[in-house]
């Protein structure tokens, strides 16, 4: 799975990532944190996750902690709010929207 399928897919359909086309086109070449700059919360933390970053995950929950007044408890609670959990390596194919 590549990391613009993992960080702007909106499902999956057993084996196959569906994607956003049209986010994945307009911020795709962002980093994690100018994708939270951007407001797309649950992309940014798809990236942290993607890029294996403990550092940008940690700010990502000081951050959004900040943003929205919300104090999670730790970084698998954002995980869990924004709906976004591990990378699946059984993943083949991407279907885009």
């Amino acid at each position: 799975m590549t990391r613009n399928a993992f960080v702007f897919c909106t499902g999956y359909n057993g084996g196959t990532a569906i994607v956003d086309r049209k986010l994945e086109a307009q911020f795709g070449r962002l980093g994690t944190r100018q994708l939270f700059a951007e407001g797309l919360y649950k992309p940014a933390v798809a990236s942290a996750i993607f890029a294996k970053n403990d550092a940008d995950l940690e700010w990502l929950l000081g951050e959004y902690g900040r943003v929205t007044g919300q104090a999670l408890r730790d970084v698998d609670a954002l995980k869990r709010t924004v709906g976004v959990g591990e990378v699946y390596q059984t993943i083949l194919k991407t279907s885009y929207l």
